[in-house]
């Protein structure tokens, strides 16, 4: 009794070795191997980062080489426009992935929102570059890609940011040597632990035979199991061995291909299912899956199977080992992807079409755009020659014209003159959708100050309460911003002359995707919002000549204008209360911009 008492403390003890011997190597080992790790990830997302960041370079300098080289007469092949346009498709994502693996560093995400300004700069000059070139301005093409090189300087930036980099590289390979000189330390214990432990296997082996014998009782329930769960699977599965004859299907295989587990066993795939496996490229490629090691995935094919449906399938093999033979396997699985397929197929011609609706679109658009400046420019030697021979039949009349002829004449003459400016705005407003930007930055407050001054002159005698918010600096064509802000404030101060004290307010706000949302409010005449849709149309007006003048095209152009910068306008108003006519810009940072938040 007291052996056995004795015997049964001594095998706690040993027990209670083994799990200390065990349990403490593999807690030293696990931490140790996780820091060496950790250290490793951080050295290869170091490098990660710098590859990027040279991809990044490597990119906008094969960009503007290959405009470089289309500048000094190279032949203009695919491949030279191809590099050139590479930048709007990879930088993106090169910026976005940088972003990603720096946003625990503070700094390198502001020197990256550096980085990614001046490299959106550049490609938006290179890009003008590429259709000034296309154009036939060479001059202006090199203008554009000399303003790139001086106003988004990129090699400083790069280099800072590489500094960084190679800075926390340095400190990280630090880290990564002496993890691994603890890593070795602690292999050297976790050796010596093992061997300990081998001692102790021979006292206990009798139990741990017990407990293998145990552990296989609950495998060989594990796989009865498994295949339990294989047969209620409603994908098919198959397994075939080398010569691609079943050994093993689920139901849901049988049902699809009329398989029938008890009368078929060792059939041969191209023998199932009426035909459905006899494609030969699928069975050449299932041969090489099971002979090579090889794996087959996402292979599509159109089967029609026992039910008579013909269904669109991907099938997927790899080779597995079979436990109790040296023969290697084939798991076989088919997905049925009919109804998917068949909803790719409507989206495609979908995209089909409307890509044709759009192209008709753009011809339309080309055709009236020509058809504008046709027939202002056709219509300008008739007005001459009307304006002309007016003011001739009026010296040739002299005293001898009466009231009612002099009357028609003015009428003939004022009508010319007004039908002239209507051609001349015409052609601006063609003009407009015809011209290439040219893209700088811009000083907005500037633009704003200069427009107010002119349309002051023309309201000498009026009192108006000005509200100025402070203005950004923006990326744009400084002439067309001009005339927008022409155009806002000279409606502003026409809109409210029959006001006693006018009060115009220009506003800008910064949305949080970072565009630029900028506001003219006045208290001027207003308009009901019914008519909204119409204010930026091309003659649109919604107030008689007699009341306030104009040609109703202003804010078409303006429509026009920030459309073509990638921004959009709209207009709110109440009529004799006042309106406010917005637009936006997208961002785009350049040094010394202002946001304009107070």
């Amino acid at each position: 009794m007291i052996e056995r008492i004795g015997l049964r403390w001594r095998l706690v003890g040993l027990l209670a070795a083994v799990l200390v011997i065990v349990a403490l190597p593999y807690i030293v080992t696990r931490a140790s191997s996780e820091d060496a790790l950790n250290s490793r990830d951080w050295v290869a997302h170091t490098a990660e980062v710098k590859a990027s960041v040279y991809e990044l370079a490597e990119t906008l300098r094969n960009s503007e080489a290959a405009i470089y080289a289309l500048l000094a007469g190279a032949p203009d092949s695919a491949a030279l426009d191809e590099r050139a346009r590479a930048p709007r498709k990879v930088v993106p994502g090169i910026i976005a992935g940088l972003r990603e693996m720096t946003r625990d560093n503070a700094e390198q995400v502001a020197r990256l929102g550096a980085l990614e300004s001046i490299a959106s700069g550049r490609m938006a000059l290179t890009d003008q570059a590429l259709r000034r070139l296309q154009a036939g301005d060479r001059d202006g093409a090199l203008a554009s890609m000399e303003d790139a090189r001086q106003l988004f300087p990129i090699r400083m930036q790069i280099q800072a940011v590489l500094a960084e980099e190679t800075k926390l590289l340095s400190a990280r390979r630090d880290a990564a040597r002496k993890l691994a000189n603890d890593n070795r330390l602690v292999l050297l214990v976790a050796a010596l632990a093992q061997i300990a432990l081998l001692g102790i296997v021979v006292v206990v082996s009798e139990r741990q035979i017990a407990i293998r014998l145990a552990a296989e009782s609950r495998v060989a329930d594990a796989v009865k199991r498994s295949q339990l769960i294989v047969q209620a699977v409603r994908e098919p599965i198959a397994m075939l061995d080398r010569h691609l004859r079943t050994l093993l299907v689920n139901t849901a295989f049988a049902e699809l291909y009329g398989f029938d587990p008890e009368r078929d066993r060792k059939l041969p795939l191209d023998e199932i299912g009426e035909g459905a496996w006899t494609d030969t490229a699928l069975l050449q490629r299932l041969a090489d899956v099971i002979m090579r090691d090889r794996e087959l995935w996402d292979y599509e094919l159109t089967q029609r199977t026992v039910d008579g449906i013909d269904r669109f399938v991907v099938i997927n093999a790899r080779r597995i080992e079979q436990p109790d033979s040296n023969d290697p396997a084939l798991l076989l699985t088919v997905s049925d992807i009919t109804a998917r397929a068949l909803v790719e197929q409507k989206v495609s011609e979908l995209n089909r079409q409307l890509e044709g609706k759009v192209e008709q679109i753009s011809d339309v658009n080309r055709e009236l755009e020509a058809f504008s400046y046709s027939v202002s420019h056709d219509l300008r030697a008739p007005l001459r020659h009307i304006s002309g021979f007016a003011g001739k039949l009026e010296v040739q009349l002299g005293d001898k014209a009466d009231d009612r002829v002099r009357h028609y004449i003015d009428v003939i003459s004022s009508s010319s003159r007004r039908m002239a400016q209507l051609i001349d705005d015409l052609l601006v407003f063609s003009r407009l959708g015809r011209g290439a930007l040219r893209l700088q930055p811009v000083d907005m407050q500037s633009l704003v100050d200069e427009a107010r001054a002119l349309v002051e002159t023309d309201a000498r005698d009026r009192r108006i309460d000005w509200k100025i918010a402070p203005m950004p600096i923006v990326v744009g064509d400084e002439n067309m911003l001009r005339t927008v802000w022409q155009n806002l404030l000279g409606n502003a101060v026409k809109y409210t002359g029959n006001r006693e004290v006018a009060t115009i307010e220009v506003g800008v706000n910064r949305l949080p995707v970072g565009d630029y949302e900028f506001s003219v409010r006045d208290n001027g005449a207003g308009f009901d919002m019914e008519y909204a849709g119409k204010l930026f149309g091309v003659f649109q007006r919604l107030h008689r000549a007699s009341e306030f003048p104009g040609n109703g095209i202003g804010l078409a152009n303006v429509r026009r204008i920030i459309a073509r910068h990638g921004g959009r306008t709209w207009a709110e108003g109440e009529t004799g209360v006042g309106a406010t006519f917005h637009f936006s810009l997208p961002a785009s940072d350049v040094p010394g911009a202002r946001t304009g938040d107070t």
